[in-house]
């Protein structure tokens, strides 16, 4: 299939098996483009390609905290509030009044 004008595509291929990827790209910068347009998205092309091959992890790393924001998010939306369950040394420290251990944040009056 022919790209259109001024598109890059960037391809992983994914071998569920052995669960090994290849990146591949292909590009149809116009010619009509300046050399330094043309010379400055095949080298972002080269940088992505490069990244991903040796970087995909970190990719899927920032992948999943996007993916944890949008279903905080969600509940944010929905609910108007996250439900905080503090941790049982926390609610220890406060009944035996271990200030040393707690800090307290003064409400800002606006």
């Amino acid at each position: 299939m022919k790209l259109p004008k001024n598109t890059i595509n960037i391809r992983i291929t994914i071998d569920q098996d052995t669960d090994h990827y290849d990146i591949g790209a292909e590009q149809s910068l116009s010619p009509m483009m300046s050399e330094e347009q043309h010379q400055f998205y095949l080298d972002a092309l080269n940088g992505l390609v490069g990244k991903l091959k040796t970087e995909l992890s970190s990719f899927a790393f920032h992948g999943s905290l996007l993916r944890e924001i949008t279903v905080l998010r969600e509940i944010i939306d929905n609910d108007g509030e996250i439900d905080f369950e503090p941790d049982e040394e926390l609610v220890d420290a406060v009944r035996e009044k271990r200030s040393a251990k707690i800090l307290e944040f003064k409400k800002k009056l606006h």
